[in-house]
């Protein structure tokens, strides 16, 4: 009975080992080909910039379009245009054929009328059109990691002469073969077992695909055995060209510093600082040769051994018939000539890295597991040039005229953020996060927390301005002490000090905040209650820790750049709160959008007004106040903005806005250590660096006045409606119903009789005298 029992147990053991041995390698093959194909979708979810915007009034050197255009794979003709994706320049016009041109049912010539360089206006087929937007840019892929420079192209960009290269050196069977190359892997094994070790692998296109997604490096007879396994899998069940794409996508082509170069579009840029589709004979031979080793063969690394290899790739294409002998003894003399790597070579590397943050955690995981996902972004890559041109100049402007502030190590070097956003829809144009991708990929933009110092001032005169309850507590014109003042905190004292210890008396609203005086702000903060301003602050969308107390008003909290710039949005946008600042548009699956989940839609978060007067304070910063130096510069006085400055000058800041394009700038050291500098001196130059490029490239407008607000002229020694004798006067802005009464300090003989002459002529007339202050068409803050 035991026996028979033991006999049950052997056959149930070989019955599970036998199902083991049948099904084990299925379920690998199974749980292998899955992770494959995770990998191959989320590198083909493509994440792309903005289509360039060709509307009237857009400068067309500004924004490089000869360059876009050849991006983009157009070509310049000496006739007209014709097909699809070909361009020419007819005097100061351009004629264009838009590669997506069969979407539009024939009516594909595009012309720009050009003048002094700027787009007049645009028609299509002879009918005038409001703009054109050019094709989109590929900016990276979804699974690109932080610190790696990946972007990916699709095999229809690929030149022919690249595909050739990389065959030759490569896998010049890998249309023939399925998977696994036996006479490569005859040779392969005759010299290791020379060798007595693994020392060559003669591994097809497949297998090394294969290898790089789902093995180790680790070489063992038993890894090359399971990547053929792998390999054959692989050419079962994908085409040879998705097998083609994906490897020259992922292939690994050397460092830049801490960053790997990944795929032939990036290798492409980074060497070359040219598009996949423009690459040379030459250039394609270089890039195939650095596959085999890529901290070998690399240029940056051994110039004369890289000519070597290109020579070697160089002599197998013509081995196989794939250029000529003309071309070759040509290409082969050629010297090797790449750009410095020092660079990064993908577009708005702090970006990317943001959006695919934003892409998980607004669209779920899940979006970027089906293949053929395209996710279309904000950003403008001319904003985005300017930007990163802007914040070099500025740092390499500051440590030259403040050496002491040069640092030799990379990672305690001075940093700079600098966000643009389009105020009416929260959308990120351009974004920096920091000074070198290279040296560090920490997004200070959206990742450090700093203090805004008074760049969160203008809150608080929001709150002060706000009608609650009634009239609000305070007008633009209301006087306010800028004294000494000391508050008890804990039963401690507190001082708050003005920059420099600077301290002006009797100052109006307006001058407070154009100054950035901090007793005069306490004063209105005590005034206005502190957790009104908290509340003010989450109404206008800033997140983060905020506790009522009154270091709070000057900024003595901790919050986001982004965060930070969201607020001034809803100041920006009339009080229209949205519901994110954004660094995606859409994502695309097919013909359709994807919607993220628990959408929201904006909110009047405060009265358009209300908005409106903190915009003309804003204003007055820039014509008279610590934002003056921008307009000393030349840039235009359609502009309104706050310096920022905290203790010792660790953060330097200044947020300032158009109706169409709101910008911050940050900057400071990640340590925190001081550096000494006030917003107006660090953070104010490189803004208004940024700012002239983008007005000059893109038309701006004024702010309109929105109903509720009139205005009226005002003594600004005592913030009283002005009368004919009053010496200094200025046109203010007010909520309607909220003007100051006239003043009573200056009249006089003259104001009696202006008066009872202007009694007579409404008399006379017939009509009522209209009240001073009922409506202009904009604000003036300049003593008259």
């Amino acid at each position: 009975m035991l026996t028979g029992r033991l006999s049950r147990w052997r056959k149930l053991l070989l019955a599970l080992l036998l199902a083991l041995a049948i099904g084990g390698p299925f379920a690998y093959s199974a749980v292998q080909l899955a992770r494959f194909e995770r990998a191959d979708v989320r590198r083909a979810t493509f994440i792309y910039a903005t289509g360039q915007s060709l509307a009237p009034g857009t400068h067309v050197q500004r924004i490089g379009l000869a360059a876009t255009l050849a991006r983009l794979g157009y070509i310049e003709t000496r006739v007209a245009p014709g097909s699809p994706g070909q361009f020419r320049r007819v005097g100061s016009d351009w004629e264009l054929f838009p590669l997506e041109a069969e979407e539009r049912g024939g009516k594909a010539l595009v012309r720009l009328h050009v003048v002094d360089e700027r787009i007049e206006r645009v028609t299509r087929a002879d009918q005038e059109v409001a703009d054109l937007t050019l094709e989109p840019e590929v900016l990276a892929s979804a699974q690109d990691r932080p610190g790696e420079d990946h972007r990916p192209v699709r095999l229809d960009e690929v030149p022919r002469v690249l595909i050739d290269a990389v065959l030759a050196a490569e896998d010049h069977r890998f249309f023939e073969h399925g998977g696994l190359d036996a006479r490569a892997l005859v040779r392969a094994a005759w010299a290791n077992l020379r060798a007595g070790k693994v020392k060559e692998g003669g591994s097809t296109i497949t297998q090394q695909l294969v290898k790089v997604r789902l093995l180790s490096p680790q070489r063992t007879y038993f890894r090359k055995l399971r990547e053929a396994w792998l390999a054959a899998l692989v050419e079962s069940r994908y085409s040879k060209q998705r097998i083609l794409e994906a490897y020259l996508n992922e292939i690994y082509l050397g460092q830049r510093g801490p960053i790997a170069i990944r795929g032939v579009g990036a290798a492409s840029r980074a060497y070359f600082g040219k598009e996949v589709h423009q690459l040379t004979t030459g250039e394609a031979a270089l890039i195939a040769a650095i596959i085999r080793g890529p901290n070998v063969y690399s240029p940056a690394v051994d110039p004369s051994r890289a000519r070597d290899r290109r020579n070697v790739v160089l002599a197998r294409m013509r081995e196989l018939e794939t250029i000529s002998q003309a071309e070759y003894d040509r290409v082969r003399r050629s010297p090797v000539r790449v750009r410095t790597l020092a660079s990064p070579g993908q577009s708005a590397p702090y970006f990317a890295d943001h959006v695919r943050q934003e892409l998980e955690q607004r669209f779920g995981p899940e979006v970027s597991r089906v293949r053929g996902v395209r996710v279309m972004t904000t950003l403008d890559l001319s904003l985005q040039r300017f930007a990163e041109a802007a914040a070099v100049r500025g740092l390499d402007r500051i440590e030259t005229s403040l050496p002491r502030l040069r640092r030799r190590d990379p990672g305690r070097r001075l940093q700079v953020v600098l966000v643009a956003v389009e105020p009416a829809t929260g959308e990120i144009r351009a974004l920096v996060g920091g000074r070198d991708y290279l040296a560090s990929q920490f997004n200070r933009a959206t990742l450090a927390r700093r203090q805004p110092g008074s760049a969160f001032k203008p809150i608080v005169y929001l709150a002060a301005l706000h009608a609650r309850d009634g009239a609000p507590q305070f007008t633009a014109a209301s006087r306010v002490d800028d004294l000494p003042i000391t508050l008890k905190l804990g039963g401690q004292p507190w001082s708050p000090r003005n920059y420099e210890d600077r301290y002006e008396g009797s100052v109006s609203v307006r001058q407070a905040l154009e100054r950035s005086l901090n007793a005069a702000t306490v004063r209105i903060a005590q005034t206005v209650g502190l957790p009104s301003i908290v509340e003010m602050a989450r109404t206008l969308g800033l997140r983060g820790h905020l506790t009522p107390v009154p270091a709070m008003a000057l900024g003595a909290f901790e919050v986001a750049p982004l965060d930070l710039a969201r607020a001034y949005v809803t100041l920006a946008n009339g009080g229209v709160r949205l519901p994110a600042v954004s660094g995606i548009r859409a994502v695309q699956f097919g013909d359709e959008d994807v919607q993220p989940a628990g959408a929201e839609a904006p909110v009047q978060a405060v009265p358009a007004a209300e908005a409106f007067l903190v915009t003309s304070l804003l204003k007055g910063v820039m014509t008279s106040g610590t934002g003056s130096a921008a307009r000393a510069s030349g840039l235009p006085d359609l502009v309104a903005g706050k310096t920022g400055t905290t203790n010792d000058g660790r953060d330097a800041w200044f947020v300032g806005y158009t109706p169409r394009l709101l910008t911050l700038v940050w900057v400071g050291f990640d340590s925190g250590e001081p550096h000494g500098l006030s917003g107006a001196q660090a953070a104010l130059p490189i803004w208004t660096d940024f700012m002239q490029q983008a007005i000059q490239t893109y038309p701006q407008g004024e702010f309109s006045v929105p109903p509720g607000i009139v205005f009226a002229d005002i003594d600004t020694g005592n913030g009283k409606r002005a009368v004919m004798a009053c010496p200094v006067v200025i046109r203010e802005a007010f909520l309607t119903g909220t003007e100051p009464p006239p003043c009573d300090e200056h009249r006089g003989v003259v104001d009696s009789v202006v008066g009872g002459w202007n009694r007579l002529s409404d008399w006379l007339r017939g009509s009522p005298r209209e009240p001073v202050g009922e409506s202009a068409p904009q604000v003036d803050t300049l003593d008259r």
